[in-house]
């Protein structure tokens, strides 16, 4: 609904951040009232466990903004994405914070009413410690609204409904802190267990289950949360409002008592897991900085070098993988003695398979091979489909290969530049863009699919929808993958462009989505009118997330579009990088060692060698739509002329 920006205060030179609403919401009476609600609560609590807002007012454009405090640091929703799971310590600690931020909103009688992770901030501080910062109160409720209409309209449902409590699924109007508690009570279970303790794949479903209650205990997923820390969250998380805690001091007290260590005051450091493959394992790392940022009031003589579950079950595994290794090599070197020995005493050896010896010497030398790709898919997703991938060059190349999956189509070709990766797959737009910047990069491959050597994008309306045409958009919300997305960005707005609509104002407004994944959410749960995706997220990935493509209506195709340029950086040794090209062509479609890597029904099928003017169509896109942009600048500084000669 929004954009924040990092902003300097022209009088103090301090540093801050400003957010915007969206311009397309400038006109709904009912966002503008959110929007000004979240600066008038945030503004009302003053709380170091809540985000500060230093002033607010509206542009000479007429878009309503607030003034904030910049922090640095990552969300909860990406932190857990990353570990998965923590360690009861650890979610103890967060928690504590959490409700001090949530007594004070409290005690000004202000409820959040949708706190969930993508909504808590762990903030890094110049200790190199973190603090909690609660984020967004833009659907949060005064005590004094409660006998009022407001923006959120009586019997109306809001929330993120698997972190709502069962009087907010009810759509109940007299909603008190509570909510916000048991809120907390789904906070503490996710962090423990890495699973929610509510399921279904409909809002329908989720709500249900709701209702119902009786999810299992995190002792019953796992046995390393304490009886004690289990029944502090059974607790805040009961269905009837009055078996919970009532207050957030009387949560953080009895989660205090289950919890000891978290009253030290001491700070734990958690060991980040990457979100990279580093040879041919998927394990966590250590970033080996002893000033990695803490995360707050653990004791810190307790804890150990793996402060999550996942990363104790992946260290784990690796020891027993290194154990079997261990054992396989010796029974290796046995073996072999004893066939040289037998060899001797029969005469001279011959016929030991050079495999079988290189094989039993291989071993990983030289720095890793950072290999980049943008989220144009969940991470789980494309951790899956590259996996194989990492493996392969890891073994061909006797080289270390790490994945980094870039969020919001991050430039891959200034990182490639600036040494950051080795190699990347670069969307073909973002290709285009990167030579016509001049930045220094060498194109080596590109991959076929299981559609061909190039793909298509679609524009899409819900079925049902009664929009069966792109025209039947105009007014509508429009919902793009990322300005640097060829199918999800680039080629649909050409598509409008040419039916004669203008993609900058033909819309009431545009949102953008993560990932085509998360476009086609966004158009199927209703929150866009009409979404633009690859095709292949449709016919391939839709009904694995159960989102059934009959759901869907296509209203246009793009031109076909090139796949992934994947470039390496010129800072790349000849050899490495003839070497890294050579692994990947040896990767030919339906060759024998393609099928054996990748599988056949893997969507990348292979990778085949690729020439500048395989992006000259994209270009032609690009230009089309430029000129059209520049030509209506021309016209708008044209117009005032034309008038004042009336």
């Amino acid at each position: 609904m929004g954009a924040v920006y990092e902003a300097e205060h022209t009088g103090l030179g301090a540093a801050v951040a400003i957010k915007l609403l969206n311009e397309g919401f400038t006109t709904d009476q009912k966002a503008v009232s959110r929007f000004r609600r979240e600066g008038r609560a945030a503004a009302a609590i003053r709380h170091e466990n809540i985000v500060a807002v230093y002033d607010t007012g509206t542009s000479e454009q007429g878009v309503p903004f607030l003034v904030m405090e910049l922090l640095d640091g990552e969300s909860l929703s990406s932190f857990l994405r990353r570990e998965r799971a923590v360690s009861p310590k650890v979610a103890a600690a967060i928690a504590v914070q959490i409700l001090a931020g949530l007594g004070a909103a409290h005690s000004k009688k202000v409820v959040h009413r949708d706190l969930k992770p993508g909504n808590v901030l762990l903030a890094k501080c110049r200790d190199g410690s973190r603090a909690v910062k609660i984020l967004d109160f833009g659907i949060s409720k005064f005590y004094s609204d409660m006998e009022s209409t407001d923006v959120t309209a009586t019997g109306a449902v809001v929330g993120t409904p698997r972190f709502m409590a069962p009087e907010q699924a009810r759509g109940q109007v007299d909603l008190d802190a509570r909510v916000d508690l048991y809120a907390v009570g789904v906070l503490l279970y996710r962090m423990v267990t890495g699973r929610m303790p509510v399921a279904g794949r409909t809002q329908q479903e989720i709500i249900a289950t709701i209702l119902a209650g009786n999810p299992p205990t995190p002792r019953e997923i796992t046995s390393e949360v304490p009886p004690e820390l289990d029944r502090v969250i059974m607790r805040a998380l009961a269905v009837d409002r009055d078996e919970r805690y009532q207050t957030a001091a009387e949560f953080a007290e009895d989660l205090r008592s289950a919890m000891p260590e978290v009253a030290t005051g001491e700070p734990i450091y958690v060991s980040a897991v990457a979100d990279s493959i580093q040879g041919s394992d998927r394990s966590p790392r250590s970033s080996g900085n002893s000033s990695v940022p803490s995360l707050v009031a653990v004791d810190r003589r307790e804890s150990t070098r793996y402060d999550s579950p996942m990363a104790l079950h992946q260290a784990r595994r690796r020891q027993r993988r290194a154990l079997t290794l261990y054992v396989s090599l010796l029974v290796v070197v046995i073996v072999g003695v004893s066939l040289v020995v037998w060899r001797v005493a029969r005469g001279p050896m011959s016929g030991i398979p050079q495999a079988y010896s290189a094989i039993a010497g291989a071993r990983f030398s030289g720095k890793p091979i950072r290999f980049g790709i943008t989220r144009y898919l969940p991470r789980d997703r494309l951790l899956e489909e590259h996996d194989p991938i990492i493996r392969y060059l890891a073994r061909r190349l006797h080289r270390r290969v790490e994945l980094h999956i870039m969020d919001d189509y991050v430039d891959l070709a200034a990182k490639l530049e600036d040494q950051e990766l080795d190699i990347a797959g670069l969307a073909a737009y973002a290709y285009v863009r990167a030579t016509e910047l001049g930045r220094h990069v060498k194109l080596v491959a590109t991959h076929v699919t299981l559609g061909g050597s190039s793909y298509e994008g679609f524009i899409l309306s819900r079925a049902g929808s009664g929009i069966r045409t792109l025209s039947g958009l105009r007014g509508k919300v429009f919902c793009y993958v990322n300005p640097g997305s060829s199918s999800g960005y680039l080629y649909p707005r050409a598509l409008f462009r040419r039916s004669g609509m203008d993609p900058d104002t033909s819309f009431k407004a545009t949102r953008f989505a993560a990932d085509h994944l998360a476009a086609l959410r966004a158009l199927y749960s209703g929150a866009c009118d009409g979404a633009a995706v690859f095709a292949g997220m449709l016919f391939y990935e839709a009904q694995e997330h159960g989102l059934p493509p009959e759901q869907f209506t296509i209203l246009a195709r793009t031109d076909r579009i090139p796949h992934d340029a994947y470039c390496v950086g010129e800072h790349l040794p000849a050899k490495t990088a003839k070497r890294l090209t050579e692994a990947l062509l040896e990767l030919a479609p339906k060759s024998e060692t393609a099928t054996r890597v990748l599988g056949p029904e893997s969507r990348i099928q292979g990778f085949v060698a690729a020439s500048d003017k395989d992006y000259d169509s994209v270009r032609k896109i690009a230009h089309y739509l430029d000129e059209n942009r520049r030509d209506k600048r021309g016209r708008a500084a044209t117009e005032p002329r034309k008038n004042t000669s009336r």
